[in-house]
């Protein structure tokens, strides 16, 4: 995932920025979440 705030970006593997979601929720500009095709694609594992 690909969290971008006015600071700059930040990546997270999926199960991270879920961990984190609350520091960054106030302050992202905006969030990338690309589980959902990566899972469609490729399948739960």
């Amino acid at each position: 995932m690909r969290v971008t705030m006015p600071s700059g970006e930040l990546l997270f593997c999926a199960h991270h920025a879920r961990a984190h979601a609350a520091a960054y929720a106030d302050i992202a500009t905006h969030v990338q979440d690309e589980t959902d095709r990566l899972l469609a694609e490729h399948g739960a594992r």
